[in-house]
Parts: C-alpha cells; sequence; structure tokens
C-alpha cells in the first residue's frame, strides 16, 4: 500500500483523497457512515473528497440512498491516467518543438541563487538532468522525494557516479532508498557550509544556518577552479572515512 501511496502523491492526489481511497479500498464499498469509520478525514471534508474521487474514475456510485461508493481498481484507473498524461505532454513536446528563442549562451562564473524550498527542489533536479558524470555532495538531512530519487537512479544506470557524505542517524528511510538505487554513502557530520559539486564544474553552496527551519538558501556556481577545490576537499575526506 505504501507503494500505491507515493504513485498517488505523484499524481497529484492529497492526502485526503488517498486517505478516503484507502478507506474504500479496504471495506470495498460502503455508505459514507462506513467510510468514515475506517478512515482519518474529517467529517467537513470526506464528502467533496468522494465527489472528487467519483469524478475522477477513482470510485463508484453504487447507491443514492443510502449514499454507497465502490472503490475501482486502482492498477486501472492509474494507467488510464498516465496513459492520459503521456498524451498531454506529446501535444506539449509538439508545442514546444515550434518555439523558437534565441537565448545567450551561459557564462561561466555565473552566479544563481534561490530561496524557496520549490526553488531549490527544481533547480536540483534540473541540475540532475543534465549531469554527465559525477555528482558529489553533503548533506545534513537528507532531503528527498520520489521525483528526485528517479532521477538519480536513472543516471546512475547511465553510469553517473554519485558519493554523499552525511550523519547516517538523521532520516534513515532517505538513506535506505538512496543505497538501494546505487548512491554510495559515508558518515560525515560536516560542520562547515555544505555544498555539491555536478560533474566537476557546477558547485552549489547551502546557506542554511538551520535545517529545521523553511529557508533553502543556496548559491549556484558555474566555476570550474572552486569545483576542483571542493572536490579535493570532498575526496580528501572521502578516503579518511574508509
Amino acid at each position: 500500500m505504501e507503494e500505491l501511496r507515493n504513485i498517488l502523491i505523484e499524481l497529484g492526489l492529497t492526502s485526503y483523497k488517498i486517505e478516503t481511497f484507502f478507506s474504500l479500498l479496504k471495506i470495498k464499498s460502503g455508505t459514507i457512515q462506513q467510510i468514515a469509520k475506517n478512515c482519518n478525514v474529517p467529517a467537513c471534508k470526506l464528502y467533496e473528497n468522494l465527489k472528487w474521487l467519483h469524478e475522477n474514475g477513482y470510485i463508484t456510485l453504487v447507491s443514492q440512498k443510502p449514499l454507497s461508493y465502490r472503490a475501482n481498481n486502482p492498477k486501472s484507473i492509474i494507467s488510464d491516467e498516465i496513459e492520459k498524461r503521456k498524451g498531454n505532454l506529446r501535444k506539449l513536446n509538439d508545442q514546444l518543438q515550434h518555439i523558437k528563442l534565441n537565448l545567450p549562451v551561459a557564462e561561466k562564473e555565473i552566479i544563481q541563487v534561490t530561496v524557496t524550498r520549490d526553488a531549490y527542489f527544481k533547480k536540483i533536479k534540473e541540475s540532475v538532468r543534465g549531469v554527465k558524470k559525477s555528482i558529489l555532495y553533503t548533506a545534513k538531512n537528507w532531503r528527498v522525494d520520489a521525483e528526485l530519487i528517479r532521477l538519480l537512479e536513472e543516471k546512475i544506470k547511465k553510469g553517473v557516479i554519485v558519493k554523499a557524505l552525511g550523519p547516517l542517524k538523521e532520516n534513515k528511510e532517505a538513506i535506505r532508498w538512496l543505497k538501494e538505487i546505487g548512491v554510495k554513502v559515508k558518515n560525515y557530520n560536516l560542520e562547515d557550509t555544505h555544498f555539491s559539486v555536478y560533474d566537476n564544474s557546477l558547485v552549489i553552496l547551502s546557506l542554511r544556518k538551520d535545517p529545521k527551519k523553511s529557508d533553502y538558501s543556496a548559491i549556484w556556481l558555474k566555476s570550474e577552479t572552486l569545483a576542483e577545490v571542493l572536490t579535493n576537499y570532498f575526496n580528501s575526506i572521502w578516503k579518511d572515512k574508509n
């Protein structure tokens, strides 16, 4: 069920929608009262989530009086949703081919800054997609999501080397995921500024002072000189941890 939950999250379902759907999967079919007994969704939210699930094909209305629903096969629903999204992506790709932009070539030593969580992870994923050889990074709390795990796994299968240093006592579930897809991990509690190096050229410097706060400030810098310095520093720590 956990794998199904992760897929539904990737498809954009909220926690209430997932809990409502799982409740119906558990009892197969039932009235609103029966569904409510098997999930932690507030009563005021249950009706609207059942309505959404019904309108989007996840559940079927069995009767009006009393109002009763049945869960549909999740594999069939998800397969249909994937095909629908593939079609939409193909249309977007066709439209993209007709867009012509005369953008200047990116220069070395250009600095970019991210502040919010969304901007930070969007930039991380963009950087992972572009990597060809290696990713070296230090971590504090090993924050990852399903899409980032998938991107890293794809790159590792293509021969990209991914190494990480960080405290292994933090976020053990995320560390397990990383190890399973082939990320090489070693225990190290880095007190200085955390950093990442992509393909010995892109450097990411974290400016976060407190990992428990929502500040995701970071500097992104294309510098082969700085990348070389940090790579040597990373490798020296890595070697000592053998």
